[in-house]
């Protein structure tokens, strides 16, 4: 492991948010320093909510690319069917709807870097591609033949074993081969229990900061029990337990008994057997396989509801940004963003709500879908599987 200074692990801390002093993170951090300043690809790799995109970004931020663009990509978020023209661009007419040239997040990230979350997501075609872009910078259009040249630096990012993939036919192996000339392994933070502190003085420090609150500290007794936790949300789900606590509790000193209810039992991260309605009194049991993916796809649909709901509750009400209501000899009419669409309330349903929303906020902000997903305030995964349905690509 090469030795790597206390002041630049206070320099990462500072700059970006990595804090830890445990061996696997230093050895982390270490390769990062090493990496950052060179143009090698680098894959990394850990559980979700280990501070991937955050490593991404520093790589971009301490190289010779800083001055240029950093696009993070989240493979799994866009359907297949749109992922490869969101990649390499569109020609006009390539597919329905496809009114005009568009250049892909390859072409964005001219001179920067590109990073490409769950790469293990990508199908086999559109990694056909990225080999060609990672061997030679080259690549095309959807709808032309014509081959453009990039100048970008590739940093991907997985939390599936990526060699497993490639004895299953999942994942080409020589683009594994490529992608994992440097890998930087970010560790389950049930490794490093002896970060809890660190991170949870970090994030609480920020939040109380940031709420204009001061921060009294935690009790030993309570860090040993954050310390015992499973931690299957790793980071990510410190920090929400924390941001929680001390935004609530007003900074106030935190005790086992603060902490007591923002501790979910382990079996939260399994489908409780009570979450579904016991059809085993009607009809033979599921396989726990299936009831599994069941919950997960239930709790997905509801999610997506719940977030378009609130989207289309948000676009109806008076707001300078996307549209005004307007109301005319008393009728109710819809007028959109551009005011080119003007439709009567009797003529909406659901869907047309929906599709009208996403239209005006892909025009408001030029058709950058992660900012339009923002401003809708829905997640980028909901707003591409929209856009699939509604044939908006």
């Amino acid at each position: 492991m090469s030795i790597i200074s206390q002041e630049i692990v206070q320099q990462l801390e500072q700059r970006f948010g990595i804090v830890g002093d445990s061996i696997p993170m230093l050895q982390a951090m270490s390769r990062l320093v090493q990496v950052a300043p060179t143009d090698l690809t680098a894959l990394i790799t850990g559980e979700t909510g280990t501070g991937k995109e955050i490593f991404a970004q520093a790589l971009h931020a301490l190289s010779a690319r800083k001055r240029f663009p950093f696009v993070s990509v989240n493979c799994g978020a866009i359907p297949e069917t749109l992922l490869e023209s969101e990649l390499f661009g569109a020609e006009k007419g390539a597919y329905t709807g496809a009114d005009e040239k568009r250049k892909g997040f390859f072409e964005a990230a001219d001179r920067g870097t590109i990073f490409l979350d769950e790469i293990g997501e990508m199908p086999i075609g559109t990694q056909v591609k990225l080999l060609r872009i990672l061997e030679s910078g080259e690549f095309s259009r959807l709808g032309s033949s014509s081959v453009q040249r990039v100048d970008t630096r590739i940093i991907a990012a997985t939390n599936r074993d990526l060699l497993f993939e490639v004895k299953q036919g999942r994942f080409r192996q020589d683009l594994y081969f490529r992608l994992n000339s440097v890998n930087i392994h970010l560790p389950p933070l049930r490794q490093h229990p002896t970060d809890i502190p660190l991170l949870v003085e970090y994030f609480a420090t920020k939040t109380a900061d940031k709420n204009g609150f001061v921060y009294q500290g935690i009790d030993e007794q309570a860090l040993s029990q954050l310390e015992a936790l499973p931690w299957h949300g790793n980071v990510r789900e410190l920090r929400n337990m924390i941001e929680t606590i001390v935004t609530l509790e007003r900074g106030a000193r935190i005790t086992t008994r603060t902490i007591a209810p923002y501790i979910l039992p382990e079996s939260v991260t399994e489908p409780h057997p009570q979450a579904l309605m016991r059809l085993t009194d009607v009809y033979p049991p599921f396989d726990p396989n299936e009831t599994t993916m069941l919950y997960r796809s239930v709790l997905q649909l509801t999610a997506e509801v719940y977030e378009m709901k609130n989207a289309i509750h948000h676009l109806l009400n008076v707001n300078n940004r996307m549209q005004d209501q307007v109301i005319t000899n008393g009728d109710a009419k819809l007028i959109t963003g551009d005011s080119d669409q003007v439709m009567e309330f009797d003529e909406l349903n659901l869907a047309k709500i929906e599709r009208l929303a996403i239209e005006a906020a892909l025009r408001k902000t030029h058709g950058r879908r992660r900012e339009a997903a923002q401003l809708l305030g829905i997640s980028e995964r909901t707003l591409y599987r929209k856009i699939d349905e509604y044939s908006l690509s």
